[in-house]
């Protein structure tokens, strides 16, 4: 993996890649040299030890990232490495995530193939989802960069759907997407995560938003060996709203890690993040959030919750919420965190009228994660949703 992404900047001029892009990849591929893996030391890395994965054993491979749905004229949503010229991609790609911050995010930058782009310009709306597929079955024992680039100009608005899939054999993704929200916007993104059960996904989110711009932010986290999400949204513009919503489904020994950043940086700005976690067998769920409210942030509204349901005695689950306010003059800031077993009453009333104790928790589970997907236009989602959930449980160690 390494002399791959050491010799990347190369590789991109054989491609013919422009030459800014280029020199990129260049520069992340010496900070991928210089910098060091994360550890347990560091905060947002305390609950997950990388020690055992051999990333150098890991190939990189690229797999397209086929891309439907249209936009109005203007628009564009397709190819990343295609529309490599264009200024929007110039100006923005790396502006969030820059490949200095960390040794992964340095990976990504210099290796990342098929990415995708979405632009949508002022005043345009995507009259259907834009769905980004990502499917991996294919490959054994390789690390991939997803990359996706989503630029709303002002009063734009799409909804974006991420669907990732892969099969049994070991995989490791480390993906990036940056969200450039344009006053008035209106992105709404859901990331599908349908991985096989050897994968170990380390993706970043990052946003910024504009005046009046608001972003809803949606993860199923349900496959998968090991699930590490980072998405951190800066309110940069008075007025801005985010959401950030999450379900984790775990069984055997399945590891999610979710950490979340609200920077309430303008007046008047608007935060939830809610992130919802099922437990079967020796499953582990870790959650450790931030709200940041800065001194000029005044009138600021956050709230975070994270919500977890041990299904088997040897589940576990671990919440850190944090809130770091520099001004008095507030909304409400809060933080909301639970661990514990189903409601027994609950499941009492259901087996009352005749379900087993497996199909009534089915059921629980289920309605446990609505509010997340409640907020997403996709016809369908919640049946989906309930369908992949009694899947899972039919077979879970309870």
């Amino acid at each position: 993996m390494t002399q791959a992404i050491e010799a990347a900047g190369a590789e991109a001029r054989e491609r013919g890649e422009p030459d800014w892009l280029a020199t990129r990849r260049e520069d992340a591929a010496r900070a991928y040299a210089s910098l060091p893996a994360p550890t347990p030391a560091l905060r947002p890395w305390r609950y997950t030890d990388l020690t055992g994965l051999d990333f150098a054993s890991f190939a990189p491979a690229h797999v397209p990232l086929q891309v439907t749905g249209t936009l109005a004229a203007g628009g564009y949503a397709g190819s990343l490495a295609a529309a490599g010229d264009r200024e929007v991609v110039r100006t923005h790609l790396g502006s969030l995530l820059p490949p200095t911050e960390g040794k992964f995010l340095a990976a990504n930058a210099a290796q990342w193939r098929d990415g995708v782009l979405v632009h949508l310009p002022r005043g345009a709306a995507a009259a259907a989802p834009i769905v980004v597929t990502l499917d991996a079955s294919a490959l054994a024992q390789a690390a991939i960069y997803p990359r996706l680039l989503i630029v709303a100009e002002e009063r734009s608005e799409a909804t974006i759907v991420l669907r990732l899939t892969s099969g049994d054999a070991p995989l490791v993704v480390i993906g990036a997407i940056e969200v450039i929200g344009g006053p008035a916007s209106r992105v709404r993104l859901l990331i599908d995560d349908g991985w096989g059960g050897a994968t170990s996904d380390f993706t970043w989110v990052r946003a910024r938003l504009e005046r009046d711009a608001d972003l809803q932010v949606a993860a199923l986290a349900i496959g998968g060996a090991l699930f590490k999400q980072t998405v951190e949204v800066e309110l940069a513009g008075e007025g801005a709203t985010s959401a950030i919503r999450a379900v984790a489904l775990g069984d055997g020994t399945q590891h999610f890690d979710f950490v979340t950043l609200q920077d309430h940086v303008a007046p008047r700005t608007t935060s939830v993040v809610e992130v919802k976690a099922a437990l079967a067998g020796a499953a582990r769920s870790v959650y450790y959030g931030i709200t940041r409210v800065a001194a000029e942030a005044i009138g600021a509204d956050a709230d975070q919750a994270n919500y977890n349901l041990l299904l088997s005695g040897s589940a576990k689950a671990d919440s850190d919420p944090v809130l770091e306010i520099l001004t008095a003059n507030i909304v409400r800031c809060g933080h909301h965190a639970t661990v514990g077993p189903v409601d027994q009453e609950a499941l009492f009333y259901l087996e009352s009228r005749g379900l087993d104790r497996r199909t009534a928790l089915q059921l629980l589970v289920a309605g446990f994660f609505h509010s997340v997907v409640g907020e997403l236009p996709l016809p369908g989602l919640a049946e989906q949703l309930d369908d992949r959930v009694a899947a899972k449980l039919a077979t879970a160690a309870l």
